[in-house]
């Protein structure tokens, strides 16, 4: 039986999710399908717009088997760290191809990672962003543009396979109809961007319901939908109220950038919006991501002992199963490494999950759905 793996964030769970979950069937009919799925804050450094157990939920009563959740101290990096963590989770878990979508699936992304596994870019000009230093060198390197950002995200996976001892067969699917970062939602097709998506339910609008299944939409409808608006206040507070050798201790924060983020906001008054401050404080050297994610570490108080915590001490966090996959799961649990957690304990909090832990406490502030204690994993 193939183990087929597919690393995500369902933010939320679209019609284009959809088609690549149903393609995975197509191409292996008997497949065992686990998602490692971004929790409540994600690659981008925001917050998902719903919570870690209705995406889990959505994704197995849309076909997937198993649903593990990315540890927050991967899901808030760039595309390296952030594949590295969720293929270590994959590799425990006896995946064998991962499934990814890609601007260019004719690609060769085993090919492409071989060729730059020892290209990290030159970083030390300060009017370029580390992305942008990074995307040409491996330009540079391959002759192939890695600019759009499924290519770059599968060429991160290759390169986290090929240090993991090229375990995966990889899969790219072409991705159909919407760009990434499309902000209009298509009058022709079916398959939005999840970022129009995001747009289009933040604001109500009822036209949602053509782009995603109808168990997301009912949802979005439904459920609480969050963003940066809801969680400003909090980061604000904790901005303004820490001193700069605080902001200093945050994982992240490099070449004085705590001084920038302080002195901007409070020059900008009471009434600054999120969008406002992260406007002014990015730079072509501090893209608007890079902002994000370190304003996520802050709202967090994400310091460096806690990401090492979780990269020295990994663990595989159920969010959601069906009996294919308890099945799987029931298979190779004698053999893994990493402890298993499907319910979570004091000692569990206190120890193990306990930066996801904080994190599920400060998006519970605003969801109003607990998100540790008292809560199990979907079961279909």
């Amino acid at each position: 039986m193939d183990v087929v793996g597919i690393v995500t964030e369902y933010n939320p769970f679209h019609n284009g999710h959809l088609y690549q979950v149903n393609e995975v069937k197509k191409r292996f009919p008997d497949a065992v399908i686990i998602v490692v799925m971004s929790g409540n804050f994600l690659e981008r450094g925001e917050p998902a717009i719903l919570d870690k157990w209705t995406r889990a939920r959505e994704a197995i009563l849309n076909g997937v088997n198993l649903v593990v959740e990315l540890p927050v101290a991967f899901c808030v990096q760039p595309a390296d760290f952030f594949a590295f963590g969720a293929l270590r989770i994959l590799k425990e878990l006896g995946v064998q191809k991962l499934v990814f979508g890609a601007e260019n699936e004719e690609y060769n992304f085993a090919e492409m990672a071989e060729i730059t596994k020892r290209v990290h870019g030159n970083f030390s000009t300060y009017n370029e962003s580390y992305a942008k230093a990074y995307q040409r060198a491996i330009t540079e390197k391959t002759g192939v543009d890695v600019s759009k950002p499924n290519n770059l995200l599968g060429l991160a996976y290759a390169r986290a396979n090929l240090k993991l001892g090229s375990f995966l067969e990889l899969v790219p699917i072409q991705r159909r109809a919407a760009a990434h970062h499309d902000q209009q939602l298509p009058i022709t097709s079916r398959i939005a961007s999840a970022s129009a998506i995001r747009d289009a339910a933040l604001n109500r609008q009822e036209s949602v319901a053509n782009y995603v299944p109808y168990l997301t939409a009912v949802d979005l409808q439904q459920g609480k939908t969050l963003s940066w608006v809801d969680f400003w206040p909090l980061l604000k507070y904790q901005i303004l109220t820490s001193n700069v050798q605080e902001l200093r201790e945050i994982y992240g924060m490099t070449e004085g950038l705590e001084f920038r983020i302080k002195d901007k906001l409070e020059r900008m008054g009471p009434a600054v919006t999120f969008n406002d401050w992260i406007s002014e404080v990015k730079s072509k050297r501090f893209t608007y991501t890079h902002m994000t994610r370190i304003a996520t570490m802050i709202l967090l108080q994400a310091k460096n002992e806690d990401i090492e915590e979780v990269e020295q001490k990994p663990y595989i966090r159920i969010l959601g199963f069906d009996i294919k996959g308890q099945n799987h799961l029931n298979s190779v649990k004698k053999k893994l490494l990493f402890p298993v957690v499907s319910r979570v304990s004091q000692k569990v909090a206190a120890n193990l999950l306990k930066l996801d832990y904080r994190a599920g406490l400060v998006y519970s502030q605003f969801s109003g759905q607990r998100q540790d204690f008292g809560r199990s994993p979907f079961q279909q």
